[in-house]
């Protein structure tokens, strides 16, 4: 082998390290940059992360700040109006009671209507009623419950009317035992020493409601005559 050719070999063999360098460092170069730039990826990302959970909660914070004091508001207002409710109570009461006094001395004879309770009347041959509320809600009943007596010789044929007012004395109902519905007497008879109760519904139209009642008593006419 001549002097040429070891000196091409020679250089072959020193070239080809300093290639491999050259590479690896190209290579060391590219990965460095990816990784800088994929950390500035990730740092981006997480600080627009932490921006909108910065905002996001602030955002929520402002909302319950707002609502917080909407609701401090309402109750401060709750408060207030039921302490005017309770300044005005007691003149919501005298005012009632002048109505109702006024009203019972206009109509002599009435009866405060309560429910559940029994009311003593007392009047010829009715004893006591009573009240209750039946029916659903939206559509309410008046239910009553009428005692009679009879306490004189001879048996009787009594008529009741009850008639029914509003909390101003206005009649809104009324409901009639001893006739039927074309006004003649039954041959419902009270015998002598009879106690016999009566069971009778009301409709109040108009979501009227009654507050006052009045009992009528009457007898037909062949036993008016008698008398």
């Amino acid at each position: 082998m001549d002097t040429s050719t070891k000196e091409t070999f020679s250089e072959s063999e020193t070239a080809l390290p300093e290639r491999r360098s050259r590479v690896r460092r190209k290579s060391n170069g590219r990965h460095a940059h990816y990784s800088r730039h994929h950390r500035s990826r990730v740092v981006y990302g997480l600080g627009t992360l932490a921006a909108i959970l910065f905002f996001a909660f602030l955002f929520v914070s402002i909302k319950l700040s707002l609502y917080a004091k909407e609701l401090n508001d309402i109750t401060v207002l709750n408060h207030r109006q039921e302490r005017e409710l309770e300044e005005l109570r007691p003149m919501v009461d005298r005012l009632e009671k002048q109505v109702a006094d006024l009203v019972q001395q206009r109509i002599p004879g009435l009866h405060p209507l309560v429910f559940d309770q029994l009311i003593s009347i007392d009047q010829q041959y009715v004893r006591n009623i009573i009240f209750t509320l039946i029916g659903k809600e939206e559509n309410r009943q008046y239910e009553y419950k009428l005692t009679m007596k009879n306490n004189g010789l001879t048996a009787v044929h009594p008529i009741v009317k009850i008639l029914f007012f509003d909390q101003l004395g206005i009649q809104v109902a009324n409901s009639v035992i001893g006739v039927d519905e074309h006004g003649d007497p039954t041959l419902d008879v009270l015998e002598r020493g009879e106690v016999r109760s009566y069971t009778k519904t009301i409709d109040l139209s108009d979501g009227h409601q009654a507050h006052y009642f009045m009992v009528m008593v009457d007898l037909p006419d062949y036993q008016k005559l008698k008398d």
